[in-house]
């Protein structure tokens, strides 16, 4: 069964995914009721509808009524039998699946809130199983009916006999002014931030807004309308988000506003018209909502997409510390084990490379309408962006690795060598490889001298202490020859490749 994991005064407590709404900002205050309950703090409005709130710990017995307020941090929407509350909780944890027979049942008392006891999968973390039919019988608790419309028939089930999938409704504004409904399955969002201000990154590009911090970890900021061509955000709007997980980490969605939980039939899904890149795969469908139309979001296809899968791997704590490697491996000279070493981007270019990850400007697919490239040879064109005309070179070329198959099929790192005036506009270069693979902080990098450097790329080991050696290449200096022949004062690219 599917969990989300919350922590209340420190206990870590667990509730079945399809009772977990979202999570809303702690309000400054909580509106009196005029009833009595064990654990009911009050009231706070949301969007137009009054949502009672209980603090879990009290109404156990475990603190003191009031004491769980200077520790919580918002309110987690919980929605049963066509009624919602809210429990105030410290800090939102993982979805994870628990395995039914390594549940330990509680003793039935007079009222038991929780009905089994779990360890938390990959730790030794004790955690308790939340009874939402319990919690929401408490006597006299108000609970706040949740609408839907009575031309909506019966709640719709699968052909076994189970629900449809319970999915979570946000809206999302567009640089355009108009508003796009995406749905996506409330098993598939670990939970949401309430409110979200990521900055600027390396990899920041058009669907990539930057990083935030999230539980101690930074990870990437990415625009879901960007994912699937449709017009951007609108950077104006105050943003909340979605984080979802891949095998590789975390992602942040940006929306902003949630709307509902609804459970999608595909009975109530139209076809998508036809469509290119990411959305063919990853939108399910159109849903009939009360709310409006509604893209059907398939995450974990969204996560498989290999720009989106490399992006999660940035899930990288501040300082976080790189293992030490192996000084006598594969002949590499002095190896550096502190301080952490600075990630690097792993790329595919006729076999897999790397290079820093801050001389990466930005992330781009391959323009479908390149433009002939004026100012230098380059036989892929230019792609035009807002700010610059980039032109585009094969990377693996530019390496002495022969030519890219299908360079088109690629993505674009956008490289901005570090320019010799101040005064003068940046330039940027466009650098095609056949896709991302990875981020990653090394486990060391080799140590060479000024003379070996000028012969080779340094190597690096990235993922462990017995990963594979792998060329760290100098994008900048790559780079830096075309954007001198785009100036008309430097000499041909052709002539700067150094075999890695």
């Amino acid at each position: 069964m599917k969990v989300g994991l919350l922590r209340v005064q420190g206990a870590l407590v667990a509730l079945p995914v399809d009772v977990l709404r979202e999570v809303v900002p702690l309000p400054e205050r909580f509106d009196a009721l005029p009833t009595a309950a064990p654990g009911l703090v009050g009231a706070v409005l949301l969007r137009e509808s009054v949502l009672p709130v209980l603090d879990l710990a009290a109404l156990s017995g475990t603190s003191a009524p009031g004491s769980a307020r200077e520790t919580a941090m918002g309110v987690v929407v919980l929605v049963h039998d066509g009624r919602a509350l809210g429990l105030l909780v410290d800090s939102v944890h993982d979805v994870v699946t628990l395995d039914p027979a390594a549940l330990q049942p509680v003793a039935a008392g007079e009222r038991r809130l929780f009905t089994a006891a779990f360890v938390r999968p990959g730790t030794a973390e004790v955690g308790t199983l939340l009874d939402p039919a319990a919690v929401f019988g408490v006597p006299g608790v108000l609970a706040m009916t949740t609408v839907r419309d009575p031309g909506d028939g019966p709640v719709a089930r699968t052909g076994d006999g189970e629900l449809d999938p319970a999915h979570l409704v946000v809206r999302c504004t567009s640089a355009g002014g108009g508003d796009v409904l995406l749905a996506v399955d409330v098993a598939d969002v670990q939970t949401t931030l309430p409110s979200l201000s990521p900055r600027p990154s390396q990899l920041s590009s058009p669907s990539c807004l930057g990083v935030t911090d999230h539980g101690g970890v930074r990870l990437p900021v990415l625009d879901p309308l960007a994912l699937l061509g449709l017009a951007p955000a609108d950077r104006s709007v105050a943003w909340q988000a979605l984080l979802v997980r891949s095998e590789r980490g975390l992602l942040a969605l940006v929306f902003a506003e949630a709307l509902d939980i609804v459970r999608v039939a595909p009975s109530a899904r139209s076809a998508t018209p036809p469509s290119r890149g990411l959305a063919a795969t990853a939108v399910q469908g159109v849903a009939r909502l009360p709310q409006g139309p509604a893209f059907v979001l398939d995450v974990p296809t969204l996560l498989a997409d290999p720009e989106v899968s490399a992006l999660a791997s940035l899930n990288t704590g501040p300082g976080t510390a790189a293992a030490a490697g192996s000084a006598g491996s594969a002949g590499a000279g002095a190896l550096a084990a502190s301080p952490p070493l600075d990630p690097v981007v792993l790329f595919r270019a006729r076999g897999t490379v790397t290079a820093p990850l801050h001389q990466v400007d930005g992330v781009v697919s391959f323009p479908a309408d390149p433009v002939p490239w004026i100012g230098g040879s380059s036989e892929l064109g230019a792609l035009v962006t807002e700010h610059d005309v980039v032109p585009l070179l094969d990377l693996s070329e530019l390496l002495g690795r022969g030519r890219l198959a299908d360079p088109t099929a690629g993505v674009v790192l956008l490289v901005r060598p570090p320019a010799a005036d101040p005064d003068a506009p940046p330039r940027r270069v466009g650098l095609v490889v056949e896709g991302l693979s990875d981020i990653e902080r090394p486990v060391w990098r080799e140590d060479l001298g000024e003379a070996a450097a000028e012969e080779r790329a340094p190597l690096v080991r990235t993922g462990s202490a017995t990963g594979p050696l792998l060329a760290c290449v100098d994008l900048h200096a790559l780079a830096e020859p075309h954007v001198r022949t785009a100036g008309g004062t430097g000499r041909s690219v052709a002539t700067t490749g150094r075999r890695v």
